[in-house]
């Protein structure tokens, strides 16, 4: 059976005081495991994604994240007492995905409560890739398939030795990532962060990320800004297994 670990500890006890703000950051540092947690009678109020601050809080019951993702949330502490900070059970009906619910920490609130601080709504703004014209669309569409390479994007594995997407420094871009499997795919790319758009056809609140969990026969629109650097670097998914198989590819960004 799997053991899940925080700070190299199993099941840690995390301390607050009734009243106290803590700032969490999470990483799900798993080789393949997905985590939909949630801290028993609290609310987590989330304040950046992936290291990017939000425009605004967001509070939410759960949060998924998947191998790779990162989340800073604000939690503030109940009444004295014990609380399970769990992962609940998730894709229950995705064989070779579903998990069921697991205990990460326990939270235990106690000692002299203070007033709970006064959380800020409005957060650190960034540039909206929505209001800019684009410069090149493309489509990158992850698969599973019953021959070699059986994890593939764009039916093709891996190959250092060539580039896969080759874009101008200082364009933006808008990728259609499309997943044709019924599992979910984290997908993640090195250097540069981009904003989601839309996940099946849905519009998102905006964020930045650099990693974004492809739905099962799903579709997730992002755009970038090449501000920064020329070179080569990967994207891949973030499920280790799928990525050294083959799901992985090579973008170089050039003058």
């Amino acid at each position: 059976m799997a053991q899940y670990l925080v700070n190299g500890q199993l099941n840690p006890q995390i301390d607050i005081q009734p009243g106290e703000t803590q700032r969490w950051r999470i990483l799900n540092a798993s080789a393949n495991n997905f985590f939909n947690l949630q801290l028993a009678r609290h609310q987590l109020h989330q304040i950046a994604t992936d290291g990017d601050p939000l425009p605004e809080l967001a509070t939410v019951e759960t949060l998924l994240l998947a191998p790779a993702e990162r989340a800073e949330v604000l939690v503030q502490g109940g009444p004295a007492g014990i609380y399970e900070f769990r992962s609940i059970a998730w894709a229950q009906d995705i064989p070779g995905q579903a998990q069921l619910q697991f205990r990460v920490a326990t939270m235990t609130s106690g000692g002299e409560a203070i007033e709970p601080a006064t959380l800020l709504t409005t957060l650190i703004d960034r540039e909206d890739l929505r209001q800019l014209p684009i410069d090149g669309q493309r489509t990158i569409t992850f698969q599973e398939n019953a021959t070699a390479p059986v994890f593939a994007i764009d039916g093709k594995a891996f190959d250092e030795d060539r580039v896969d997407q080759t874009v101008k420094l200082g364009s933006v871009e808008e990728w259609v990532l499309r997943n044709a499997s019924p599992e979910w795919h984290p997908f993640h790319i090195h250097v540069n962060d981009f904003q989601v758009i839309t996940v099946n056809g849905q519009p998102v609140p905006r964020n930045y990320d650099d990693t974004i969990r492809l739905p099962p026969h799903g579709e997730v629109v992002i755009r970038t800004w090449f501000t920064d650097f020329t070179g080569k670097f990967v994207y891949h998914c973030h499920i280790l297994g799928h990525e050294d198989a083959g799901m992985m590819g090579v973008v170089e960004v050039v003058e």
